[in-house]
C-alpha cells in the first residue's frame, strides 16, 4: 500500500512538473501578444498613429508582418520577392493608393510608417505544405489557409496567387509563438453582419484581434464562413456570422476556440450581450 502510494504521489508531481513548460510558453505567448497590440495601437509610435489611419484597409492588405518592415507587405511580396508586377487594376477599382504612397514616413505630411517596433521572435510565415515535425499537419490543414471563397478580396487571393494566404505571405516576415506557428490578425469581413453592404471599416477593425494557435498548432478561432478547422464550416447563417466577429463566442461560450489564445485589440472579450459597444 505504501509503495502504491508513492507511485501515486510520483505519478502527480510528474504531471505538474511536465505542464510547467507549457504554462511558460502560454505566459511567453501572452506577453507578445500585447507586445503585438501596443505596436499596432499604441499612441505615441504605434503602426495607425504613425500612418494617421488604416492604410489601404482591406481583409487582406493589414497584417502582423507589417510591424516588422517600413513598406506595404503586398508591395514587397509583389516586387521583392518574385520580381513580378502584380496586376493593380483592383486597386484602383476599390480606391485604393497604391503601397509606396501610403507605407514610407513623409516628412512633410508627417505621415507613413516609422516602425518596425514589434519586438518578439521573428521567423518566416509558412508555406501552404509546411510541416513543423514529422507526422505534423500541414500549414493548410491546422487553418492558417482558410477557405475565402465567396469573399470580397483582390483576385490575387482568391487566385492562391504565390500560394497566399490572407493571415500572410509565405517567407514573410511574421511575428512567431513558442509553439512555432504565426501570430495571425483576424479582422471580420463584412459577411460577418448582417446587412453585409452596411458595416463600416470602423465597425470591422473594432473587432479585430491577435491570435496564437496555442499548444496544439491549430486555429481553431473562426473568422470566415468557412473554416476547415472548427464546427463552424457552414454558410453565412447568424451563428456563424456571430462566431466570426466574436472570436468564435456563440452564447457567450469560447468554446469554438479550442486551445487558441485571443487578445482584441479595441474591446474587451465578453459577448456582445454584455455589452452596448455595437
Amino acid at each position: 500500500m505504501v509503495v502504491a502510494i508513492l507511485s501515486i504521489i510520483a505519478m502527480i508531481a510528474v504531471s505538474r512538473v511536465s505542464a510547467l513548460p507549457e504554462k511558460a510558453k502560454t505566459v511567453a505567448a501572452e506577453a507578445d501578444m500585447n507586445v503585438l497590440r501596443r505596436a499596432i495601437v499604441d499612441a505615441e509610435q504605434g503602426y495607425l498613429a504613425d500612418l494617421s489611419g488604416i492604410p489601404g484597409f482591406s481583409t487582406g492588405f493589414l497584417r502582423l508582418g507589417n510591424l516588422f518592415i517600413s513598406t506595404n507587405l503586398y508591395g514587397r511580396a509583389s516586387d521583392g520577392m518574385t520580381g513580378e508586377r502584380v496586376d493593380e487594376r483592383w486597386l484602383e477599382g476599390r480606391g485604393v493608393a497604391r503601397p509606396e504612397e501610403f507605407t514610407r514616413w513623409n516628412e512633410e505630411a508627417s505621415r507613413g510608417w516609422h516602425g518596425p517596433y514589434a519586438k518578439v521572435r521573428e521567423g518566416a510565415f509558412p508555406e501552404k505544405g509546411h510541416r513543423r515535425f514529422e507526422g505534423d499537419g500541414t500549414s493548410r490543414d491546422r487553418g492558417f489557409y482558410p477557405n475565402l471563397a465567396g469573399l470580397n478580396l483582390p483576385r490575387d487571393f482568391l487566385n492562391g496567387y504565390l500560394g497566399c494566404s490572407i493571415y500572410g505571405f509565405p517567407g514573410e516576415p511574421a511575428a512567431m509563438d513558442p509553439w512555432g506557428n504565426p501570430y495571425i490578425l483576424q479582422i471580420p469581413p463584412p459577411q460577418a453582419w448582417q446587412g453585409v453592404t452596411n458595416v463600416a471599416d470602423e465597425t470591422r477593425f473594432a473587432y479585430a484581434r491577435i491570435v496564437s494557435a496555442g499548444p496544439d498548432g491549430i486555429l481553431e478561432t473562426p473568422c470566415f464562413g468557412v473554416n476547415p478547422t472548427n464546427r463552424w464550416a457552414t454558410a453565412w447563417n447568424e451563428p456563424t456570422r456571430r462566431a466570426a466577429r466574436q472570436a468564435g463566442r456563440v452564447d457567450g461560450s469560447t468554446a469554438a476556440r479550442g486551445d487558441d489564445l485571443v487578445l482584441f485589440l479595441f474591446r474587451a472579450d465578453v459577448d456582445e450581450g454584455m455589452r452596448n459597444d455595437e
